[in-house]
């Protein structure tokens, strides 16, 4: 049996620690980077991005930007209620049925709409159950002075200059808590707000 000097043992220790540190800190930002595969590939940048015009070969102007379509046209309900909303069929099928009908996207659109089907999209921004979050809170709170206190991209990231959104922020606890922390926000830290 060949006994153990100190230095080894500091190693080993600092290695365990170093493992266990990695994992704690992989675990708590587990869906930072999150791209989940959409059923239809819908490119953000396109429909909420500013527009880029450009002249082509033919001397015409052509956007290769974005629509500046709004968010809240297409996610209805952060100033309403807890959630924002996936639009439905239906609300893509406002502009489609007449725009871009040869895009192959809009195809696979064309075809949950005559199914009488609801597109399965994926969620990308998804917090656990053992928490309560609010959009509507979160969107109607405003200054003194009647500004916003918190945009959509503050949470999201700029979704507009994304061609597949991603998860931009950590989403535990601790992001929450600095944000909620801020004088100017003048927000609870109170477990129960969070955690009913």
């Amino acid at each position: 049996m060949i006994p153990r000097s100190k230095p080894l043992r500091a190693v080993i220790l600092l290695a365990v620690l170093g493992g266990a540190g990695s994992l704690i800190w992989a675990l708590s930002n587990v869906r930072q980077g999150y791209e989940p595969r959409q059923p239809i590939y819908f490119r953000h940048s396109r429909m909420a991005g500013a527009p880029k015009w450009t002249v082509n070969a033919q001397g015409d102007s052509v956007n290769v930007g974005g629509s500046n379509i709004p968010c809240l046209y297409c996610h209805t309900m952060p100033y309403k209620g807890r959630h924002a909303t996936v639009p439905s069929t239906a609300v893509c099928m406002n502009c489609h049925q007449t725009v871009g009908q040869n895009f192959e996207w809009v195809i696979k659109l064309k075809d949950y709409w005559a199914r009488g089907e609801p597109i399965p999209w994926v969620k990308v921004h998804d917090l656990p159950d053992f928490v309560y979050f609010d959009h509507s809170t979160h969107m109607n709170a405003v200054t003194q002075e009647g500004k916003a206190k918190v945009a959509c991209e503050d949470c999201h990231g700029k979704v507009q200059d994304m061609d597949v959104v991603k998860v931009q922020n950590a989403f535990n606890m601790g992001w929450c808590l600095t944000c909620h922390r801020k004088p100017e926000m003048g927000a609870s830290t109170d477990c129960v707000v969070c955690h009913r």
